[in-house]
């Protein structure tokens, strides 16, 4: 059934914050969170450390419907934000995403704690359900990566690499494989090449235009491809919550 938590647990959502004095939605776009409905907003706040469920209030630290489309605008406005959600609309109409405990941050390791989860409102026939995913392996310490990085897609049932990741982004998606411990697979990555959360599919990669990206099953996660048309998607809208004020 619907998902219900305490109506004081439910927080506010502030697009302004002093990083964005006077900030303004563009015309034509909106906010995902307030449009999505309550049983997103619930399932992800039950899903939360304990210490973030009751905060009350949640900052809109990014969102391409008020900041435009740039990642270094992103990682610039969320630097010191610490843990965050980050929510995508594709163009299908389905949202999904992440929590990221230890925030998004553009360094040269995987990071990212046994709090970290994904979810998806698939937004299917009938009443849309949120479906959250969580972190099914232990984590491990975050192992160093050198050179070009990130995960070699998984394999199809017919045992040949699926298709979507090719060239420099193939090569990207290996080396990060590599360099990461299978323990931890369920880590989060980011750089100028975009952002990869779940190193084993990845369960969710951001390219570096933010139009673009892909969604495979993670072992790390428990979780199936969180977009319901294919593993490929674009991008409609990005947004990033955190609580640091």
């Amino acid at each position: 059934g619907t998902v219900e938590v305490p109506s004081w647990q439910i927080p506010d959502l502030v697009v302004e914050c002093p990083k964005r004095p006077g900030a303004r939605i563009h015309k034509g776009t909106s906010l995902i969170l307030p449009e999505a409905g309550g049983d997103l907003l619930a399932c992800i706040v039950r899903s939360l450390p304990v210490l973030l469920q009751i905060r009350p209030r949640w900052i809109l630290g990014y969102s391409m419907a008020v900041d435009g489309v740039s990642l270094r605008t992103m990682y610039r406005q969320l630097e010191h934000s610490g843990p965050c959600v980050m929510i995508v609309e594709d163009s299908s109409n389905c949202i999904f995403g992440a929590f990221l405990s230890e925030g998004l941050r553009p360094v040269s390791q995987c990071y990212g704690t046994h709090e970290c989860f994904v979810f998806r409102t698939p937004r299917l026939a009938g009443a849309w359900r949120t479906e959250v995913y969580g972190r099914s392996v232990a984590p491990t310490s975050p192992s160093q990566i050198e050179g070009a990085l990130v995960p070699k897609p998984e394999t199809s049932e017919g045992g040949s690499p699926p298709a979507g990741f090719s060239g420099q982004k193939a090569k990207y998606f290996e080396a990060l494989r590599k360099a990461q411990a299978p323990s931890s697979s369920a880590s989060v990555f980011c750089n100028h090449m975009g952002i990869v959360v779940g190193t084993d599919g990845p369960a969710l990669f951001i390219d570096q235009d933010l139009l673009r990206g892909a969604s495979w099953p993670s072992v790390g996660f428990g979780s199936p491809s969180l977009c319901t048309a294919g593993t490929d998607f674009v991008v409609r809208n990005i947004e990033v919550w955190h609580w640091s004020s």
